[in-house]
């Protein structure tokens, strides 16, 4: 008699096996995790500022984050891509992360950023 904990085959070496369904973050679960992450120059989460464009999980369990930076030439793109991929990694069935970044829709405060970012950026 198989112990239903180990009836599974072995995965192939290197390959890692998706998890049990419900056991992977899900896209809106990202989007919370992302809440964690603040532009340093404004102090306001990234998400808030309207900067995620979009989140996709793949098979695999890798994240991708669509986003944007408030300007094309925003010093700090590097820094919030890390700080992006140590938000998301530690989820479950998260395997990796990639930040795509995006130019198109530029981003726009008044219209992209929450209506709290928005009063403390004192946009009204």
């Amino acid at each position: 008699m198989a112990d239903k904990d180990h009836d599974t085959a072995p995965a192939e070496a290197g390959v890692v096996a998706p998890p049990p369904p419900g056991e992977r973050a899900a896209p809106d679960d990202i989007r919370q995790a992302l809440c964690a992450v603040l532009d340093p120059e404004i102090g306001i989460d990234i998400v808030g500022l309207g900067l995620v464009y979009g989140v996709e999980i793949d098979e695999a369990g890798t994240a991708t984050i669509t986003m944007t930076l408030t300007t094309p030439f925003c010093p700090l793109g590097p820094y919030l891509e890390t700080e992006v991929q140590n938000a998301v990694t530690p989820l479950p069935g998260i395997t990796g992360a990639r930040v795509d970044l995006v130019w198109d829709p530029p981003w726009d405060p008044r219209t992209m950023a929450s209506e709290e970012a928005r009063l403390e950026l004192g946009i009204y």
